[in-house]
């Protein structure tokens, strides 16, 4: 029999046997310790009976006995005629895809590579273009309202409150919430910005892991020529936010769709004061190239965020930024805030700002300094010693400079 055409886009591989009427399509493959699994669909192409002979099936392409036992199932359900050869079929899609699947990129030289000005940015200065980016916090610090709000400013390339965005089209990829809550948290953001609903902006339902989503979401972003996804939230889009086994697939998919990826996760009670760390396994920390936790002060109807910058892989940590998000009747207005304003945030912020703040009230000691602040009398010292332009020591005390009152 004849050899197959071949075609691989996307992740997503099609062999056809025009002189047998046999298309195979094979998509979501991906490796575990067992083998080079992926999701077969077996179609005939002849006029006039049911197209589908078998599957999607998962299946393992490099087990001999997976094989055996799916060409006796095709020899029942559709029997060998004339030069169609199932085993054949099966060898050959088997061969195909794997080396596909194992070719990967190709190598660069680097010495010819011709590189970008910078790294430049989705969101200056917080998303890294076509990098991943994780915000974390409790369940009530506002993380989804914000990236809803990052995600208009982004569509519409408009800067706002220390923020500015490079155009481009957003995806929000969403495990928690229905269209309809979608649609008035956005309704309530543009209301606040004087805008409509801006188009380039879309919303997809997700229900399976993402990996398990890959291929029709990677089309996607192909087709819409999205430059932002934003993932809400990492729990049900792994289903196993403790295993890497499960972490580090997810973050390859992300990687795979070759643009800015923004993801929201959790952080459990007990992660509480012992370090700013997401919930689940360490790799949520470690594959990210960037992660902010997200802290609320909530007071009536106004909600002051902060966005700690834990980690940062391409660049300096900056310093924590602030955001008061006020509900007034019919619209939601984001503004600039300080949290070294506010009792829950105070944490967040850098030693120097809690230091001038505890000065404010008066002279005081490096120990009662460290006492006041929680803070060893060391770090104190160091900090107070670092920003003679700021502080003053005053005897055994220490004050604001007069420059900075």
């Amino acid at each position: 029999m004849n050899e197959s055409e071949f075609q691989s886009q996307a992740g997503v591989y099609q062999l056809d046997w025009p002189d047998q009427n046999i298309n195979i399509r094979v998509d979501r493959v991906h490796s575990e310790k067992a083998g080079v699994y992926g999701e077969v669909l077996i179609r005939s192409t002849a006029p006039g009976i049911n197209p589908r002979i078998h599957g999607p099936v998962h299946f393992n392409l490099i087990s001999t006995n997976a094989r055996s036992q799916l060409k006796r199932h095709l020899e029942e359900v559709h029997p060998s005629e004339g030069n169609l050869h199932w085993d054949s079929i099966l060898e050959q899609m088997s061969y195909l895809v794997v080396e596909a699947h194992r070719v990967g990129a190709v190598p660069i030289h680097m010495a010819d590579y011709t590189a970008p000005e910078s790294l430049g940015f989705r969101i200056s200065p917080i998303l890294q273009n076509k990098s991943a980016t994780l915000f974390f916090g409790d369940g009530d610090s506002l993380k989804s309202f914000l990236c809803a709000y990052l995600a208009v400013i982004t569509t519409l390339g408009l800067p706002q409150n220390g923020l500015t965005p490079e155009p481009g089209r957003v995806l929000y990829c969403d495990y928690e919430e229905d269209e309809g809550t979608f649609w008035h948290r956005l309704n309530l953001i543009t209301a606040g910005l004087g805008v409509a609903i801006p188009d380039g902006l879309h919303w997809r339902k997700m229900v399976e892991p993402l990996t398990a989503e890959f291929t029709a979401l990677n089309q996607y972003v192909m087709q819409k020529e999205i430059d932002l996804v934003i993932v809400d939230s990492a729990a049900p889009a792994t289903l196993e936010p403790e295993s890497a086994e499960m972490v580090i697939p997810f973050f390859r998919a992300l990687r795979a769709l070759n643009c800015t990826t923004l993801t929201i996760a959790h952080m459990t009670k007990a992660a509480r004061g012992q370090g700013d760390y997401p919930f689940g396994s360490t790799m949520w920390r470690n594959l990210p190239r960037s992660n902010f936790s997200v802290k609320a002060d909530r007071n009536d109807n106004d909600v002051a965020i902060s966005l700690k910058h834990t980690k940062a892989n391409n660049s300096r940590r900056l310093k924590p930024l602030g955001f008061k998000f006020s509900f007034q009747d019919d619209q939601l207005v984001v503004t600039t805030a300080q949290p070294i304003d506010y009792a829950d945030l105070r944490q967040d912020s850098s030693l120097r700002d809690r230091i001038m703040e505890a000065l404010r009230r008066g002279q005081m000691s490096p120990e009662d300094i460290a006492k006041e602040l929680d803070e060893s009398r060391d770090s104190v010292r160091r900090t107070l010693n670092r920003n003679k332009n700021d502080f003053q020591k005053l005897g055994n005390e220490w004050g604001i400079s007069y420059r900075e009152a």
